[in-house]
């Protein structure tokens, strides 16, 4: 599900925001995003018992948007806040055809590193919530849930893949 949700939030807003186009889904700030981006990743969640067999998933969703602009902090600010309010409003009480609780905003700072100031760029991390409900289930079912490939570059600083696992799983139920 943390996947879907990724994809489903990159997707809602780069199709309403052609500039942002070039996001993706990544860890943190640490990577570097091109011009004017933005990136999904879902990095934190919490578990609340609901049964003794089942569980709220209670997760973070964290959208890091990227404005480039050489002239000054306040032209960068002056693009970067209409971007930062229109994503969340874009995304506040979205449910994204998902089985998930409606997005709500967070919080949001300014996440900008020296570095990026220098060149003229501005990030800020913008954070929503939602959660969705997961159960125990049987290791017979847990074992046909995904489709599941793994590749291993077992030997450092080479780029052969060593080993390749495939697990054929159906899909998970929706909720």
């Amino acid at each position: 599900m943390i996947t879907a949700i990724e994809e489903a939030v990159l997707t809602r807003i780069t199709t309403r925001i052609a500039e942002l186009k070039t996001g993706g889904n990544q860890k943190d700030t640490r990577q570097l995003l091109t011009a004017n981006a933005v990136a999904v990743a879902c990095l934190e969640g919490t578990f609340e018992s609901v049964t003794r067999t089942s569980w709220r998933q209670n997760v973070t969703v964290s959208v890091l948007v990227k404005f480039k602009n050489m002239q000054s902090e306040e032209a960068r600010r002056n693009g970067i806040n209409p971007l930062c309010e229109g994503i969340i409003l874009l995304l506040v009480g979205q449910k994204l055809n998902l089985g998930i609780k409606e997005l709500q905003p967070k919080s949001f700072k300014d996440v900008t590193n020296e570095e990026k100031y220098t060149a003229g760029v501005i990030e800020y991390l913008i954070e929503f919530t939602t959660a969705y409900h997961i159960e125990k289930q049987d290791d017979e079912v847990v074992t046909d849930l995904l489709t599941v490939g793994l590749s291993y570059l077992l030997k450092p600083g080479d780029a052969v893949v060593d080993a390749t696992d495939t697990i054929d799983l159906p899909d998970l139920p929706k909720g």
